[in-house]
């Protein structure tokens, strides 16, 4: 039976049900499945949502983590809401967890925004997260209150001052109104402190001119009259506004536009901390996949105006990895606008091109940029394989992670090569 901390109704189950499809984790047997499901007999997995009851990911939480518990007989799983800290809260939580396979949960992709630029109170890597899968596709919009809101795009340019909301600093809408803001030349002024369907009762209270929100969180409000849509940005194309990216000029603008729009098919994800046995993940994994291609949790989800567009865990991994890997020109955008202050620079998957004999020089490419490093033998911290070892270990042509301070040395905090 699923339990919640919060004491709010769970969600009610859905009648009937069945599975359409199975689809068994990318990479992971069969037999690795059915060993690690054993495992859950008997156990209770905490599902941290990181925000407060309420919302889209509320949703999303409470729904996964239901059927979940249905797809790994006898476990119990409880939802926690850890709001605050714009999701860092509950990410940091999930990702310091213990790696037994028993806590999991979701948080918002305004977070890889802020590992890229290294934000403050991050205290996780989602490269190295456990990722179980992500339930739906969800493009963000620019939405203005009918009641008093802009007409367009154009409007937000002054000369009246727009309030827009968001739940805090750190979030993707406090992220994504913050770069809009600054490369299309906003007049705007930001009130946080919004969480869940709070900001959507004060557009229609006339407190909030407009927001910069997910698609699915939006959509019923535009339906019901309250809202308008002013651009699209990612996902497929819509009659009711413009792709962001196709009206927008300039360098930066469009820069932006891409990255913010890149993210759309990542949102609603679920993951754990890293290191979950091979095994342990590989259930979490089916019973995910499994509980997506139920008929009762699609009809739910359907009733509840939310989209489902699934997809695996492994596959989710990927795109996180490539969205963290960002060209060094596009972060420094994002950390001037944010206010940043650029701690190091991060390149995933990196081949080394070059290597001194003394293992004290490396090279290698950063976007469109050829980094030239140098490695502290005190300070570089090297891993090969998972392994500790020295910078004359590193030979040219193997793939790594590369966590540098940009300067004169460039030099690397960590070096994670396979």
């Amino acid at each position: 039976m699923l339990r919640d901390k919060t004491n709010l109704r769970s969600l009610a189950r859905g009648a009937g049900g069945g599975v359409t499809a199975i689809l068994l984790a990318l990479g992971a047997p069969p037999a690795q499945a059915a060993d690690g499901a054993a495992f859950y007999k008997g156990k209770t997995v905490t599902y941290i949502v990181a925000t407060s009851p309420g919302g889209g990911y509320d949703f999303y939480g409470r729904l996964v983590g239901k059927f979940m518990e249905k797809y790994l007989p006898g476990s119990t799983f409880v939802v926690v809401n850890k709001p605050g800290g714009g999701h860092k809260i509950g990410a940091n939580l999930i990702y310091n967890s213990k790696p037994n396979g028993q806590t999991i949960g979701i948080f918002n992709t305004g977070l890889i925004y802020s590992q890229v630029i290294g934000q403050p109170g991050i205290k996780f890597d989602l490269a190295k997260m456990s990722w179980i899968g992500k339930a739906a596709s969800d493009p963000r919009v620019v939405m203005a209150a009918t009641n008093g809101g802009p007409k367009s795009l154009e409007e937000l340019k002054g000369p009246k001052t727009w309030r827009f909301s968001s739940s805090g600093v750190g979030t993707s809408g406090y992220n994504d109104t913050q770069m809009l803001a600054k490369v299309l030349g906003w007049k705007y002024k930001m009130i946080l402190g919004y969480r869940g369907t709070q900001s959507e009762l004060a557009m229609r209270r006339g407190e909030i001119h407009a927001a910069v929100g997910s698609l699915s969180s939006a959509e019923l409000f535009v339906k019901n009259g309250y809202g308008k849509f002013l651009a699209i940005i990612g996902g497929k194309p819509m009659k009711e506004a413009p792709q962001l990216i196709d009206v927008v000029t300039g360098k930066d603008a469009k820069a932006i536009a891409a990255l913010i729009g890149s993210q759309a098919d990542l949102a609603r994800f679920t993951a754990g901390p890293p290191a979950i046995p091979a095994d342990r993940l590989a259930a979490l994994r089916t019973a995910y996949d499994k509980s997506m291609a139920d008929k009762s949790l699609q009809v739910q989800a359907e009733k509840s105006g939310r989209p489902l567009e699934p997809l695996s865990g492994a596959e989710v991994a990927k795109k996180v990895r490539l969205a963290l890997d960002q060209p060094p020109e596009v972060v420094a955008l994002v950390r001037e606008i944010l206010n940043v202050k650029a701690p190091s620079n991060k390149v995933l998957g990196a081949k080394l091109l070059t290597k001194s004999p003394d293992g004290r020089w490396i090279s290698f490419m950063h976007g469109s940029k050829t980094i030239k490093a140098k490695i502290s033998g005190s300070r570089t911290k090297i891993q090969i394989g998972g392994k500790n070892a020295k910078r004359k270990a590193l030979a040219v042509g193997m793939a790594c992670d590369i966590d540098y301070k940009p300067g004169k040395n460039n030099e690397p905090k960590t070096i994670e090569c396979k």
